[in-house]
């Protein structure tokens, strides 16, 4: 399907909505990934990979404490959106250290949210410094605003680490 930066928007304000729904509803953790795919065609067989490879090892690491699960393909591109009864600080140190050590880490967005203010914990909280960019190693945020690597650099470090990933997994 084709979507617009407008449909990325309106899917965002909907997501934002029903993540509120969930935390009044369930009043526990919140966990929402999605892939770090540039442009505005996030849905494709090398994301749709990842949020699967995500969802195995969010599985691993969360299932007895896994309350809701929903993975969903949206203008946003695949993702993920649990529940845990786990507490929140817990749950963004573990996020983190997927984010910064596992092969794919760096190609998604891991985002926790508490109960108590709704608000997604940020890594300094944890006194960890803001994502670096998988291209220069800069602030990544300074980066994407900043549009300083062209889209085709940005995809081919994505599709090469999936496909790295997957070669790695079939040959253990």
């Amino acid at each position: 399907m084709n979507y617009t930066k407008e449909d990325i928007l309106v899917e965002r304000e909907k997501r934002v909505s029903f993540q509120e729904e969930l935390l009044d509803r369930f009043d526990k953790t919140l966990v929402f990934i999605r892939v770090n795919y540039p442009g505005i065609m996030k849905d494709n067989s090398t994301s749709q990979g990842i949020i699967m490879v995500m969802d195995k090892l969010l599985d691993a690491m969360f299932g007895s404490v896994n309350v809701f699960k929903l993975i969903t393909i949206t203008a946003e591109g695949p993702n993920i959106t649990m529940i845990l009864d786990k507490e929140s600080l817990e749950v963004k140190k573990m996020c983190v250290e997927i984010e910064d050590n596992h092969p794919l880490g760096r190609c998604v967005d891991i985002d926790v949210y508490s109960s108590d203010d709704k608000k997604s914990i940020s890594r300094k909280i944890l006194g960890k410094a803001p994502r670096r960019c998988f291209i220069c190693d800069e602030n990544a945020m300074i980066c994407v605003r900043s549009e300083n690597h062209e889209f085709k650099d940005v995809v081919d470090y994505i599709e090469k680490s999936y496909k790295w990933f997957k070669g790695a997994v079939n040959e253990g």
